[in-house]
């Protein structure tokens, strides 16, 4: 494997597709490097919020294979990428339609599944996806009589795909 340097991950966050290859490939380098872990997730959330918005949910499947494959070798990634998923997944989900906030939404939901994270860090993520709804063209995000809009639900995930390329299309 290639060594580590910030520029080398730069070059291949900018060169990471949507692809299940592309992301796992990738990750296992990212893992390679673990020492490197508060480095390399600075880094990813950097070029994350640079990314398109066709391009940022891929970062979040990426941040995931990081985040459950490294579990067995050591708890630094699931730590250091605890400090920036609050605003990446707002950050994404702003820019996201309806149907990759599902797939947000849903990868949220396995990480509380299989206790990736605690239940009150998985809430502060969905919120942090939920309050990404509010219009921003209207700041106070007040219905008239001075009361916050309620957001509805999405709809449970029926007929799903797992294929990352169909969220911005």
């Amino acid at each position: 494997m290639s060594s580590f340097s910030e520029s080398a991950l730069e070059k291949k966050l900018s060169e990471l597709s949507n692809s299940q290859q592309s992301v796992q490939t990738l990750s296992l380098w990212i893992i390679h490097h673990r020492k490197h872990s508060s480095l390399i997730v600075h880094v990813w959330h950097r070029e994350m919020k640079k990314a398109k918005s066709n391009r940022k949910l891929t970062f979040l499947y990426l941040a995931n294979d990081v985040i459950q494959n490294s579990k067995r070798k050591g708890p630094e990634f699931t730590k250091d990428f605890e400090t920036v998923l609050v605003d990446a997944c707002s950050h994404v989900a702003r820019e996201a339609d309806d149907g990759c906030k599902k797939h947000l939404e849903r990868l949220l939901n396995i990480w509380q599944e299989r206790s990736v994270y605690g239940a009150d860090f998985i809430q502060q993520l969905k919120l942090a996806i939920e309050d990404s709804n509010s219009p921003k063209q209207k700041p106070q995000g007040k219905q008239a009589g001075g009361r916050r809009a309620k957001h509805s639900q999405p709809e449970r995930f029926k007929g799903r795909s797992h294929r990352f390329s169909q969220c911005f299309s």
